[in-house]
């Protein structure tokens, strides 16, 4: 049944209220009211750590530690080598033999990039989380480690193979504005996101820094195979680690993340 107005705003205030009680540990006060009034109050997402709830300590907490090494992770792993090879592509696909053609390469690469982050923002809440996150980690492997292991494979193989690492890489980068804020409960949101956001800044600069060096030491084949492995333990820990929020509100979300049951 719909509420008027002065209900609407009644309603604000117990859930207010109920919050305010929950922040302050007075957890008895907060579910007499919910009981009292009907609310849709998830206590046991909403109800923080009494102590330091918003402090990096609880990130590790038993309760907490899987969604921190899910965010950081697969955040890391999607990162780390798409600004690796984004930035150096034209030395990559020069390396590989493509001469002059290699600004031209590293352009389509881009476009098609482009295109991928446009597709994921299309798909993120059509296919499902783990659908666009878990398959890209392993198709994208894939496509660095045929060049890996073949650095002389003819041109088209080598095209192909990282157009479908630029489209779909940035296809699951999409997930990045939403996955980490959906696997952690309101009180420790913001802490878990900024530590997700700084294990990937972390990841991207490893890349950037180490790529060129790996590149002038150990050569094309070896540095995308690398690549590949980074690629595939962040398709291995989302297979293990990541929920499934497509359709939740944050808080049902949060309770997907930790296993519990979402009403």
């Amino acid at each position: 049944m719909a509420l008027d107005a002065g209900q609407q705003h009644d309603h604000r205030d117990r859930l207010r209220v109920t919050a305010r009680l929950l922040s302050k540990g007075r957890r008895d006060e907060a579910e007499q009211l919910i009981r009292k009034f009907g609310l849709d109050v998830d206590v046991a997402t909403e109800l923080a750590d009494a102590e330091g709830r918003n402090s990096l300590r609880a990130l590790f907490t038993r309760e907490h530690r899987r969604s921190t090494l899910f965010a950081s992770t697969f955040w890391a792993a999607l990162v780390l080598p798409y600004f690796a090879i984004g930035t150096f592509s034209p030395q990559v696909l020069t390396a590989l033999g493509f001469g002059d053609n290699a600004l031209a390469g590293s352009l389509a690469s881009n476009g098609f990039a482009v295109l991928g982050v446009a597709t994921g923002c299309l798909l993120v809440e059509r296919i499902g989380r783990r659908r666009l996150l878990i398959p890209p980690f392993w198709i994208t492997a894939v496509a660095l480690a045929v060049i890996g292991v073949w650095p002389s494979a003819p041109i088209v193989v080598v095209v192909l193979c990282f157009l479908v690492f630029s489209f779909l890489n940035a296809a699951s980068s999409a997930l990045t504005a939403v996955y980490p804020l959906e696997v952690f409960p309101t009180a420790i949101r913001s802490t878990g996101v900024g530590f997700a956001t700084a294990m990937s800044r972390v990841g991207a600069a490893i890349g950037t820094f180490l790529f060129p060096l790996s590149l002038h030491h150990l050569g094309v084949g070896p540095t995308l195979l690398i690549g590949a492995a980074v690629l595939a333990a962040g398709g291995l820990v989302s297979q293990r680690l990541a929920p499934e929020t497509t359709g939740l509100d944050l808080s049902h979300a949060s309770r997907a993340a930790h296993r519990l049951p979402v009403p």
